[in-house]
């Protein structure tokens, strides 16, 4: 065999070898793509919102010289964006909620009105990955709540007739707030998350009440103590 001729079978060699190799290092880079892309879609669940509903039951307790809010249970929205991480780090709230206030009105305990309050809240918490599906997070959160009231008929009917009042008209007082809370998250799968939520939320703002017999202002006791159980459904 000639040199020229050993030059060439020795390219076509290394031309083979090249391609080859290319061609493995093709395959890998598909295989690894394909495995990262076909991992359970639990790898794949951050950042995303879910909507659902939850269930609370909110209590609280009674003072003698303050007006009393009731206790109160029923269904509610709940949302969730992303799935955080683990560590300290900024939290909010709104936990809008409302109450049935009662007043002694002519020294009898009656029925006020609905008191609104509207917190918004900001705190600091830390949260804690026990496994990869389930986290438990501990804040405490503060704000400012808007509160305002609207009068029963009831109310209305107490004081024309145990006071002699023709007009009557009441206002909520806006209010510091504060909210220690704990609470948890479990992922059944990447679509399906549940949630129980602990919170004791401190609202006390002051009702005034103003009639043709005078003004009367109390402070209301619309501290709840709260417990959240409630089930999202991923969307994106």
């Amino acid at each position: 065999m000639s040199d020229t001729s050993r030059l060439l079978v020795e390219y076509e060699l290394q031309t083979l070898h090249a391609v080859t190799s290319a061609r493995f290092r093709l395959s890998g880079s598909l295989a690894i793509c394909l495995t990262l892309f076909t991992q359970p879609a639990f790898a794949q669940i951050k950042n995303r919102f879910a909507l659902g509903g939850e269930y609370k039951i909110r209590a609280t307790d009674r003072a003698s010289q303050e007006d009393y809010a009731h206790a109160k249970l029923g269904p509610g929205p709940l949302w969730r964006f992303g799935h955080g991480h683990e560590g300290w780090g900024f939290h909010w709230g709104l936990n809008w909620y409302a109450v049935q206030i009662d007043r002694p009105i002519g020294g009898q305990a009656t029925e006020l009105g609905e008191l609104k309050i509207r917190p918004f809240m900001a705190g600091y918490g830390y949260t804690y990955n026990v496994t990869r599906r389930l986290n438990v997070t501990a804040d405490a959160l503060a704000g400012y709540a808007l509160g305002s009231i609207g009068l029963s008929s009831t109310a209305i009917e107490a004081y024309r007739i145990r006071q002699g009042a023709q007009a009557v008209s009441a206002k909520s007082t806006n209010t510091i707030v504060l909210k220690p809370e704990i609470g948890t998250w479990y992922d059944l799968n990447n679509k399906i998350g549940l949630n129980l939520n602990f919170g004791y939320i401190m609202a006390r703002p002051d009702i005034i009440v103003s009639s043709t017999a005078g003004t009367e202002r109390r402070k209301v006791r619309a501290d709840q103590f709260i417990i959240k159980a409630g089930i999202v459904y991923s969307i994106f």
